[in-house]
């Protein structure tokens, strides 16, 4: 069995895909999907009104890990 056909079907959905997705883009493009209007509303609504914009108010990734590791209860090695 000659697998031919399959691949001639594997690279004809691929063509087709790709077209689409280039459909796809060039219609985003021209209804103005990226514009800088959009692009920086987007960026945006992630914070809260009364948030100030560039500066972090969350302390997530700012505390020191001091506290004892709790799967063995020794300090976390600080390299």
């Amino acid at each position: 069995m000659s697998l031919f056909p399959v691949a001639v079907v594997i690279v004809a959905v691929a063509l087709v895909a790709g077209a689409l997705a280039l459909a796809a883009f060039f219609w985003a493009l021209r209804s103005g999907q990226f514009s800088v209007k959009h692009m920086s509303e987007g960026a945006l609504t992630i914070f809260d009104s009364s948030e100030p914009v560039g500066r972090p108010t969350d302390q997530t990734l700012q505390t020191p890990r001091t506290h004892p590791d709790e799967r063995t209860g020794r300090q976390p090695s600080t390299r």
